[in-house]
């Protein structure tokens, strides 16, 4: 697996960073309208729209998503970073199939009942 350099992990971090706080626009702007004029009493005012804002963007900055994030850099790099996010990726699938107990092809299936039921909710909606 390729590593990724402090430079590399930080731009994908300040990257991550600038997301959440789009997707979270609409939590950022009532925490800050909360807070205009206030000085002393803010964190008492506002503690709910604080407690919204920050579970937004702790959702968005999730473990799981910053290694998402991670692993599309590296499989964009290069080619070599392609296959070797394929092949992790590959390894991780083996593992869950093992630890589930289930065949590939019930897994198989699973995964396309899902994708339909999916299809098929988004045509509808």
């Amino acid at each position: 697996m390729e590593a990724l350099s402090r430079r590399e992990e930080e731009e994908i971090e300040t990257a991550a960073k600038t997301d959440a706080l789009k997707a979270c626009d609409d939590y950022v702007r009532a925490f800050a309208k909360c807070c205009e004029g206030r000085t002393f009493t803010q964190p008492f005012v506002c503690a709910a729209p604080f407690k919204a804002m920050n579970a937004c963007i702790k959702e968005e900055m999730s473990v799981d998503r910053i290694d998402t994030l991670k692993l599309e850099y590296i499989a964009n790099r290069s080619e070599k970073g392609r296959l070797a996010v394929e092949a992790l990726l590959q390894q991780r699938k083996e593992k869950l199939i093992k630890m589930s107990g289930k065949r590939e092809d019930e897994l198989r299936k699973q995964e396309e009942y899902y994708r339909l039921a999916r299809e098929k909710q988004q045509g509808g909606a």
